[in-house]
């Protein structure tokens, strides 16, 4: 195992925020596979999950079963981390910026990428693993070159440093209150469902362009964008990528955490990164649901002011109609109903005890395409 501390850059002076990777199995091995954790650094259960993984993965390298280049960033939001308000940790937006930590869209990787390739025509042609290499080799380049402006724009140059390479992206996060669930590529679904099966995944959504720009979809999207843009080169879809949510942000035990970074070692054993040894293989288990489109996706919002009594948990299938919540105004003779707009699953409920009017409330998935598009800023 190797640990590394990147220093990240535009630092203020007299101080230094770092960010802590650790490596494991051969540096020169054929596939690289990139996990981190918490890059909303209030959302803990992944860091936990990585910490069990991590020392997994040492006893596996010390026995020579690590196939793969596997690196571990278990929390990598360290500006995030020190981001406390009368108490209250504030780790999904920059607080001198108000920018999500998951949004990356200043950094402009795939135009700067497509100026590249598009002023060296001769550099992709019809040998798709050379094509992935020279793309890899730009990419580097690229995220190297790169002049952050400001802090959360130099901590994604570093991620993105570690990352930009990999053939496999887990960006592990989870919701407030909620079940274990996916965001991914459709193209990528197939090479995902297995891990799905393992975690106990209930809920899978899938979607080519979130408009987020989301850690994992800015890094697997590129290459079905290069596709699209050079149709008459063969370029492979080298990195499959995922936002792996694991439940809530109150979900943090040994048990679950173990659990978690079991199934993503089942995981990667089946994929040949690491080799377990045949007492801790696991059959796969069946997949618990079939994946739903984005455009399925729908948040609750709050239709008043007031104390929320929830009536729908994370995990419920609910039907159009159905009362989910009411919103009460104690100076008011009546409660507010608030129903179910979709028939759908239930896979995370807010952590509002009082609604204001911009709250969210819980966040269902439909079987069916509704036309809706994005996810929340």
């Amino acid at each position: 195992m190797e640990k590394r501390e990147i220093a990240l850059p535009r630092s203020i002076p007299g101080t230094e925020t770092t960010v802590t990777a650790f490596f494991y199995g051969p540096q020169q091995a054929p596939r690289k596979v990139y996990i981190q954790a918490s890059l909303h650094a209030d959302e803990l259960p992944g860091a936990l999950a990585a910490w069990h993984l991590c020392q997994r993965l040492q006893t596996l390298e010390e026995q020579g079963a690590v196939r793969a280049q596997i690196v571990v960033v278990p929390l990598c939001n360290p500006v995030g981390l020190r981001q406390t308000t009368l108490y209250d940790h504030q780790g999904r937006f920059d607080l001198a910026t108000g920018q999500n930590f998951n949004r990356l869209r200043t950094i402009g990787l795939y135009d700067k990428l497509l100026a590249y390739l598009k002023s060296q025509p001769q550099a992709l042609g019809q040998d798709a693993q050379a094509n992935t290499a020279a793309i890899r080799a730009v990419l580097r380049e690229v995220v190297a070159a790169y002049q952050p402006q400001t802090t959360v724009e130099a901590l994604h140059s570093v991620l993105l440093g570690l990352s930009a390479d990999a053939d496999l992206v887990l960006d592990l996060h989870c919701d407030q209150h909620a079940t274990v669930h996916f965001y991914t590529l459709p193209q990528h679904w197939p090479a995902l469902q297995p891990l799905a099966c393992w975690l106990g995944s209930r809920c899978q959504i899938l979607s080519e362009s979130s408009g987020a720009q989301s850690f994992d979809e800015v890094l697997a999207s590129l290459w079905l964008r290069l596709q699209r843009d050079f149709p008459q080169a063969k370029i492979d879809l080298a990195c499959v990528a995922a936002t792996v949510e694991l439940r809530g942000e109150r979900d943090l035990s040994h048990e679950l955490a173990g659990q978690d970074a079991d199934a993503i070692l089942q995981y990667l054993h089946h994929l040949g990164d690491v080799a377990l040894p045949a007492d801790a293989q696991r059959p796969m288990p069946a997949l618990l649901t079939e994946p739903h489109p984005l455009s399925g996706l729908v948040y609750v919002p709050a239709p008043a002011a007031g104390i929320v009594v929830y009536h729908a948990q994370a995990g419920d299938w609910v039907e159009t109609g159905q009362l989910l919540a009411e919103v009460v105004d104690p100076l008011q003779p009546e409660a507010v109903p608030v129903h179910s707009p979709v028939s759908g699953f239930v896979f995370a409920v807010g952590d509002v005890c009082f609604a204001h009017p911009e709250n969210k409330l819980m966040t269902i998935s439909s079987p069916q395409d509704l036309g809706h598009v994005g996810l929340s800023p």
